[in-house]
C-alpha cells in the first residue's frame, strides 16, 4: 500500500509544529494588550481627576466667590427684574420709578415731497453733530462728526433732499465709527419717515439713551439745521420741528434720563438698566409705578448647593473608578489595572483623609468638619449633603463659614487642588506612567517584530523539510509500485 504524504498534511504539520513556537510571541501581544489597557484606564482616571479639579477650582474661584452668591428678589417682575453678584448684602430696599430713559429724539418740520423748498441753497453746507462718547477719567467726553451736504442736492425735490440729508449723516456716523471716534452704540442715526401719503420729515435719534448720549449741533453757514427745525429748542407740535424728549440742560433735569427713587433717595440714570445704584445689584426697570415695589436680596442657598454637589459628585465618581481599578474585587477576586501600582494604590487613602481631616484655619471653629454643614460619607466613603437644613442654616448665618471649610489656606479644596495638580499636570505622575508605558509598548512592539521574522523562517524552513519528506516518500512509492508489477 502506496504511504500518503500530501500539501493538506504538510500544512497539518507545519502549524502543529508552529503553535508551540509562537507562544513567546503570543505572550508578547497578551503583554502589549495589559499595558495597552492599563494606558486606557491612566486616560480615563485622568479625565476623572481632571473633572474633580474643574470643580475644586470652581469653590475655589480667586474673583468670584461662589459661596456668597446672591438672590435678588423683585416684587413684581413686570415692573422690574433684578441680578445680584456676590458684593451685594443681604437686606431689602423699596423703589418706585417716575419715568423711564429714552433716546434722545430730534425731527424736522413737516416737508411736501414734491416741493423744492432747498432751491434757494446753492453751496455746500456742513453742520455738525456732537455725541456722547464716554473715556476712562471722562464720562462727559463728547465727539463732533461734521457732515457736508453737496450743493446740487439741494435743487432736487424736498423728499430726495431729506434722503441725501438722512444718507450722509449715516454715512459721517458710520465712518467715525471705523476711525474708532465713537463706538457703534453712540452713532446718531437719521431716517425719513412719511406720516400722510405725500408728507415726510427728517428724524435723528441718539443710539442710547440718556442726557450723556444726547445729541447738540452746529448749523451750517447757511442756516441749514434751523430751515429743517431739527435744532429747535422746543417740542415739536403739528407739522412743525424740534425735541420729541426734552434734553434737558443736566443728569437730573433731562426726561432723557430716567428717574427712581431708591430707600426715598433720587437716582438719574442715563439707562434703564442700572447696576450703580445698590451694590452688587443690578435693576432692569421695565415700566413706570409709583407704588413702593421691593427689592429682596438674600443668600442664593440653592447655586452654592448646586456648585458643592457637582463636586461631590465628582468626587464620588472618581472614588468608584479608584475603587474598581486599584483593589482586589472580593467576589470576583479580579485585580484592578492598577491594583499593583503603589502610585495610585494610595489615592482613595488621601483623598478620604483629606476629606475627614479638620480644617484648622478656619475663621469660626464651630464649621471646621464638612460633617458641620451637613455633609457625610457613607459605608463606602461617598459623600453627600444628608442634612440640607444644616447645610442651609450655615448659609445664612455666614456664607464664609462654609466656604472656609473648602478654601481657606488648608481647606478642603485648596488641599486638594494642590494634591490632584501632582497627577493631572503636564508631566505629572499620570503623564509619566503613560509615557512609561508607551515606551514599553515600543519595545514589544520590536520584540514581536523580531518574533514575526522569526518565525517566518521557522514555518519556511519546516515546510522545505516536510517537502523533502513529500519527495522521498514520492521516490519509495515509486519503487514500491515497480515491485508490485515485478512480482
Amino acid at each position: 500500500m502506496a504511504i500518503q504524504f500530501d500539501s493538506e498534511t504538510i500544512d497539518l504539520y507545519v502549524r502543529q509544529a508552529m503553535q508551540s513556537e509562537k507562544k513567546p510571541r503570543e505572550n508578547l501581544v497578551e503583554r502589549k494588550k495589559e499595558l495597552n489597557s492599563r494606558k486606557d484606564v491612566l486616560s480615563d482616571l485622568d479625565s476623572k481627576l481632571s473633572t474633580l479639579n474643574t470643580k475644586v477650582e470652581t469653590l475655589n474661584d480667586p474673583i468670584i466667590d461662589n459661596f456668597a452668591v446672591k438672590n435678588a428678589t423683585s416684587s413684581d417682575s413686570e415692573k422690574f427684574t433684578l441680578s445680584a453678584t456676590s458684593s451685594a448684602s443681604i437686606g431689602t430696599h423699596s423703589i418706585s420709578v417716575e419715568r423711564l430713559a429714552k433716546s434722545d429724539t430730534r425731527v424736522s418740520k413737516q416737508y411736501n415731497d414734491t416741493g423744492t423748498d432747498f432751491s434757494s441753497i446753492t453751496t455746500d453746507q456742513t453742520f455738525s453733530i456732537e455725541v456722547g462718547h464716554p473715556i476712562d477719567g471722562d464720562e462727559t467726553n463728547r465727539e463732533t462728526i461734521d457732515i457736508t451736504i453737496a450743493a446740487d442736492t439741494f435743487s432736487k425735490s424736498n423728499s430726495e433732499v431729506l434722503d441725501d440729508i438722512a444718507d450722509a449723516i449715516n454715512s459721517a456716523m458710520y465712518t467715525a465709527v471705523n476711525n474708532e471716534t465713537i463706538k457703534s452704540d453712540e452713532v446718531a442715526n437719521a431716517s425719513v419717515v412719511t406720516e400722510t401719503t405725500g408728507k415726510s420729515r427728517l428724524v435723528f435719534r441718539s443710539a442710547n439713551s440718556g442726557y450723556k448720549y444726547r445729541m447738540d449741533f452746529s448749523d451750517s453757514t447757511d442756516g441749514l439745521l434751523n430751515s429743517l427745525e431739527i435744532n429747535s429748542n422746543v417740542e415739536s407740535s403739528g407739522t412743525a420741528g424740534g425735541y420729541i424728549v426734552d434734553p434737558g440742560t443736566s443728569s437730573t433735569d433731562s426726561m432723557l434720563n430716567s428717574k427712581f427713587t431708591v430707600d426715598g433717595l433720587d437716582f438719574y440714570r442715563d439707562s434703564n438698566n442700572v447696576s450703580d445704584a445698590i451694590k452688587g445689584v443690578t435693576i432692569n426697570i421695565l415700566d413706570t409705578f409709583s407704588s413702593q415695589e421691593t427689592i429682596t436680596v438674600s443668600t442664593d442657598t440653592d447655586s452654592v448647593k448646586e456648585d458643592v454637589k457637582a463636586f461631590l459628585n465628582s468626587y464620588n465618581k472618581a472614588l468608584d473608578f479608584l475603587d474598581k481599578n486599584t483593589t482586589i474585587d472580593p467576589d470576583t477576586y479580579e485585580t484592578g489595572a492598577l491594583a499593583n501600582d503603589y502610585t495610585y494604590r494610595g489615592i482613595i487613602t488621601d483623598f478620604r483623609s483629606i476629606i475627614s481631616d479638620r480644617v484648622e484655619s478656619v475663621s469660626n471653629s464651630d464649621y471646621n468638619k464638612l460633617f458641620n454643614i451637613g455633609i457625610e460619607p457613607d459605608e463606602n466613603g461617598k459623600l453627600s449633603i444628608e442634612d440640607s437644613e444644616k447645610f442651609e442654616e450655615a448659609l445664612e448665618a455666614n456664607p464664609s463659614n462654609v466656604a472656609d471649610i473648602f478654601t481657606s489656606s488648608d481647606g478642603i479644596a485648596t488641599r486638594l487642588e494642590d494634591y490632584l495638580d501632582n497627577y493631572i499636570r503636564t508631566g505629572g505622575s499620570i503623564d509619566r506612567s503613560k509615557n512609561n508605558i508607551e515606551s514599553n509598548i515600543v519595545n514589544l512592539n520590536d520584540r514581536i517584530e523580531m518574533w514575526d521574522d522569526t518565525l517566518a523562517q521557522r514555518e519556511s524552513q519546516l515546510r522545505e523539510k516536510y517537502s523533502r519528506i513529500q519527495e522521498m516518500l514520492s521516490q519509495l512509492n515509486n519503487q514500491q509500485s515497480f515491485y508490485n508489477s515485478v512480482f
